[in-house]
């Protein structure tokens, strides 16, 4: 849990501190005081923070973002008294709109360039994985809940709405955001199965591994005083059956394994091209202490290698379809069953990250949220970064700025908005935490 939550507040406060500087190096090019830069919220108290110069730096308790507060502006504070002395030079409210709009366009740009660089730097070393549709020969891996909407053993998912992918993990994107048939082969013939809302909530619930491929079982290790070096399995040592039921993938020998838990039942195993019959004290957990080992596997995995030219030109369009599928990932909550269960706030996404640390996740994951903390705050609510530009355009259009009143009334509003979406994150994680 602590690993988790230490990728969690590092990525946040690498992405809050340097939106925040975004707006600070603007403010400061064009002369505006900054009052204070905190990376996260203090409300009550910070947990650091110390006078430099004009401005106090510090950081705040509450993980939902940060802020820079600015001479002449009235913000999320709502400290109204300044405003009610004489403009100053170095106040936000006596400079030009167009400097105006680009320091509130500043965080948001920084956040788009971080997204752009890291998407860049994962491209070039680490390419792209995904798993080759064209090399199962075996096709998926189905349980009973997948069997009721449609699927078989043995099916290849070959595209949605009659597009066609060869990246298992594009299909099941396509097929949860805006899928309505996902086109399989089944014996040699393509089947067309309409994606219902059970369809694509199943698909939601299993998060990437609802399209598995079935693979062949080979032994690669067994570990020791484990039911299975107790029963005598050997590495390279194939189970063929358990309790006379034949296993010729690795998903049927999970399911009997499953199935026997606590049990002493018969294995039988080939073992150099011979037969061999071992009786193993199935653990009560269905496990029996094994590795698998499968050549097939490795065989299904695809890397698409990018050139430093490549990188930079995909990284610099990857934000924006970061974007894109987090909007259609919203618009397809409404599509499914409990779709409120799979909003996240901070809580929930700690459960999400990897119980090791993992440098590889730990970049893909910044990169996406950093893209679409530029997204959020570009949107026109009045308190976040694009409802103050949205003055600043109005000011520059029409040549007249928005009285006091009226930025102080947009200013309540948009708290609470902002006050309203934190209460409905947090109660939500806290209800999916107690009742699942």
């Amino acid at each position: 849990m602590l690993v988790q939550i230490g990728q969690l507040m590092l990525s946040l406060m690498l992405l809050v501190m340097l939106h925040e500087l975004g707006h600070f190096v603007t403010a400061r090019y064009f002369g505006v005081r900054v009052e204070r830069f905190f990376v996260f919220f203090d409300v009550k108290f910070a947990i650091w923070k110390k006078k430099i110069g004009d401005t106090v730096y510090g950081i705040g308790w509450l993980p939902l973002g940060g802020y820079v507060k600015l001479s002449g502006m009235i913000d999320e504070s709502m400290d109204t008294e300044q405003m009610k002395s004489e403009p100053q030079p170095w106040e936000f409210r006596t400079k030009p709109a167009w400097q105006r709009l680009i320091i509130m366009l500043g965080g948001i740009i920084v956040n788009i360039v971080l997204a752009m660089i890291i998407y860049s730097a994962l491209l070039i070393a680490n390419g792209e994985r995904y798993t080759k549709v064209d090399g199962m020969k075996y096709g998926l891996a189905v349980d009973s809940t997948q069997l009721a909407l449609g699927l078989h053993n043995g099916d290849i998912p070959v595209g949605v709405n009659g597009i066609k992918y060869n990246s298992l993990e594009q299909i099941n994107k396509e097929a949860l955001l805006g899928g309505e048939t996902l086109q399989i082969t089944r014996a040699g013939k393509e089947v067309s199965l309409p994606i219902t809302e059970d369809f694509r909530t199943q698909i939601l619930n299993y998060k990437q591994g609802f399209f598995a491929p079935q693979f062949t079982f080979e032994v690669d290790t067994v570990l020791l005083d484990t039911p299975a070096h107790k029963a005598g399995i050997l590495k390279d040592d194939k189970i063929i059956a358990i309790d006379g039921f034949t296993t010729p993938y690795f998903n049927d020998f999970s399911k009997k394994v499953e199935e026997y838990k606590g049990k002493i039942v018969p294995f039988s195993v080939e073992r150099n091209g011979q037969p061999v019959e071992l009786m193993v004290a199935i653990g009560k957990d269905g496990k029996i202490g094994i590795g698998n080992k499968s050549a097939y596997i490795d065989s299904l995995e695809g890397r698409k290698e990018y050139s430093i030219g490549e990188g930079i030109a995909q990284g610099i369009v990857k934000p924006f379809d970061a974007i894109v599928t987090q909007v259609r990932g919203i618009g397809t909550l409404f599509q499914v069953k409990d779709g409120r269960k799979q909003v996240a706030g901070p809580i929930g996404m700690v459960k999400q990250m990897p119980t090791e640390w993992n440098w590889l996740f730990f970049w893909s994951f910044t990169a996406m949220i950093s893209a679409w903390l530029a997204f959020i705050n570009l949107l026109p609510i009045p308190g976040l970064d694009g409802g103050h530009a949205v003055f600043a355009i109005y000011e520059m259009v029409t040549g007249k700025a928005p009285s006091e009143k009226v930025l102080e009334k947009a200013q309540m509003v948009g708290i609470f908005i902002i006050l309203g979406l934190m209460v409905f994150i947090f109660g939500n994680d806290i209800i999916n935490l107690i009742f699942g």
